[in-house]
């Protein structure tokens, strides 16, 4: 059965190369991006019950390898071998060396519906996945079930194939409620000139090529009895009568098992917690394997904050938080669960590894972890979960900010544009309130200062050098301690108000160490409470109400934050600040800076 080449259309189009190249580069590991497209394909084409996917891997070499080999059609494809340009290793340099075994990876998931419908309507599952390029409108299928967006997703199978070629056997439900199959190749090569013409780089193998009523040539899918003869030589698992759902045969596969596993885990573990999917992955020697998220050590901060955002666990004080974002305009807004990453049993490490420490999964519909989404490089360590909410208002804007790889929420991508703005700005304010509200969490779980006992040891220095011997032999400043200590007798601290905002208390002292060789020291203090901004920047200082014990301060005409006053020794300067309220999502900072004064 021969493959068909299409010739180059004189209008264009795009070259068989895009559909393979798409998602080609998204900055993870080539079969994390496959276990992620692969199950979001899957999951879109579920039809109500519980998806089911196994990744399903062989390797055929002696009389098997050949008998695939002429079942699939590779000598028509090795035939152009120069012309493709295909990147090494692949196998068509090898088809008849009968040792050199020929990996193959079947990805079949079931409770889907199948690639259904006319091949040729752009509607239909079977035109989205398999003919068209970027379509990531929905589409129902005649039963009423969701059918697979598909988009660009596809293109993860046929990257995932050394010589960029796939095919998919299906089942599914016809109108009238009897079912079907159907089996057909594809191939998305590079546009090429091969013995005098020219190819777009889409290649077919289906039935024998016809002219449809505009002339132009078609080549249809197998169905039925010999799609079921022709997917029993390729290796696929027969679908008996019930058994709808889609397999997509990765011919030379490139990429292995192992990888796949961990990337089903790190990127679709909640779906998996919460029992809405089953994934299994089979090695060639018949093993069968199971992602196991809650066994990887990584994973389980994160899963603790998506049990404590869906509010199935209780947070535990200091070092959990359960944080559901307030409506914007009557809709609501998602929730975060937020934990503080602990240390590894090696007692030096924490068990997140540094690229998603301070991290929120971003977690929507399908429940596939979109992003890990670093918002804080602030300590003490932090992980979280989003869960956007049900109503489909929001969940609609964000997968529309996505790019083809699903990888990241976009607030500027052009799919938002709308009249009023309000799609960019929900995105927005769903990022900001996620960073805000890590960023209050990681003040709220910070050790406290041991009140009394905690010193600024990097300030002590630094004023040591007032007080340090002058004159020849005087020595580095760092050698002499500061006799000036500040000491917090109350930690910072945020009190909810009535009208459910925060505001910031504390008390702190500074005094002039008993062994000083001076009686007494004029200091310049001032007080800031900023608001923290992105990258841990600090922008506006909120209002303070400041009062004074132990000594006479005059306030700065100029400055209302600015205290000077004289210390003597055996007295301690207190001061009671509270802040003016401020928003819960918010993360702010007490910090209090004196220097020396030579009078005052």
């Amino acid at each position: 059965m021969p493959w068909l080449f299409h010739v180059s259309d004189p209008m264009g189009g795009a070259a068989g190369e895009a559909y393979a190249n798409t998602l080609a580069s998204p900055g993870m590991p080539p079969a994390h991006v496959l276990a992620r497209e692969a199950i979001q394909n899957s999951v879109d084409a579920g039809n109500g019950n519980k998806v089911a996917v196994r990744f399903r891997s062989d390797a055929l070499s002696g009389a098997k390898k050949a008998t695939f080999v002429e079942a699939a059609g590779l000598a028509d494809i090795a035939a152009r071998f120069e012309e493709l340009k295909l990147t090494g290793p692949n196998c068509l340099h090898t088809l008849d060396k009968p040792r050199s075994a020929l990996p193959l990876l079947y990805v079949e998931d079931y409770n889907a519906v199948g690639l259904s419908g006319d091949a040729h309507d752009k509607d239909s599952n079977f035109y989205r996945l398999l003919l068209s390029l970027g379509d990531r409108s929905e589409v129902r299928t005649a039963q009423g079930s969701r059918g697979g967006s598909y988009g660009f997703g596809k293109s993860v199978y046929s990257s995932s194939s050394a010589i960029r070629t796939i095919f998919a056997y299906t089942r599914f439900k016809n109108t009238d409620g009897t079912e079907s199959t159907r089996v057909f190749g594809c191939g998305y090569f590079v546009s090429h000139d091969f013995k005098k013409s020219s190819y777009s780089g889409r290649a077919w193998l289906g039935s024998k090529p016809r002219e449809d009523n505009l002339g132009r040539v078609v080549v249809d899918p197998l169905e039925n009895a010999t799609a079921d003869a022709l997917a029993k030589k390729l290796g696929f698992t027969i679908r008996k009568n019930g058994e709808v759902g889609t397999s997509i045969l990765i011919v030379d596969a490139a990429v292995d098992t192992e990888t796949v596993i961990r990337g089903v885990e790190e990127w679709w573990w909640p779906r998996l917690e919460d029992g809405k999917l089953d994934v299994e992955i089979q090695d060639p020697d018949g093993t069968v394997h199971y992602p196991k998220p809650k066994k990887n050590e990584a994973l389980r901060p994160f899963i603790e904050a998506f049990e404590i955002a869906k509010g199935r666990a209780a947070p535990k004080k200091d070092v959990q938080k359960h944080a559901p974002f307030n409506r914007e305009d009557g809709v609501a807004m998602g929730t975060c669960g937020l934990v503080v990453v602990p240390v590894a049993k090696d007692g030096t490490t924490l068990v997140v590894p540094g690229n998603r420490l301070n991290s929120v999964a971003l977690i929507r519909e399908p429940q596939m972890v979109v992003a890990y989404h670093v918002v804080s490089q602030a300590l003490p360590a932090v992980v979280g979960v989003y869960l956007a909410p049900e109503e489909k208002t929001v969940e609609a804007i964000l997968r529309k900010s996505e790019p083809p790889a699903h990888d990241r929420w976009d607030p500027d991508s052009t799919n938002l544009r709308d009249d009023t703005g309000k799609n960019q700005r929900t995105v927005k304010s769903i990022l900001n309130r996620i960073q805000r509200v890590l960023r209050l969490f990681q003040g709220e779980a910070s050790p406290p200062v041991q009140a009394k006992e905690k010193r600024l040891n990097q300030l002590e220095r630094a004023l040591g050098s007032w007080f340090r011997p002058r004159g020849a032999g005087s020595r580095d400043v760092e050698s002499y301690p500061s006799p000036l200590h500040l000491e917090f007798i109350k930690a910072a601290y945020a009190e909810a108000t009535d009208d459910g905002k925060l505001r910031l208390k504390s008390t702190f002292a500074i005094r002039l160490d008993n062994s000083s060789d001076v009686d007494t020291v004029d200091l310049r203090l001032k007080v800031n409470c900023p608001v923290m901004e992105d990258d841990n920047e600090e922008g506006e200082d909120l209002e303070l109400s400041i009062s004074v014990d132990g000594v006479k301060a005059k306030v700065d005409e100029s400055d209302p934050l600015v205290y000077r006053f004289t210390l003597p020794k055996n007295v301690k300067a207190k001061f009671k600040v509270e802040s003016a309220p401020y928003d819960p999502a918010w993360t702010v900072r007490l910090r209090p800076d004196f220097e020396r004064e030579a009078s005052l």
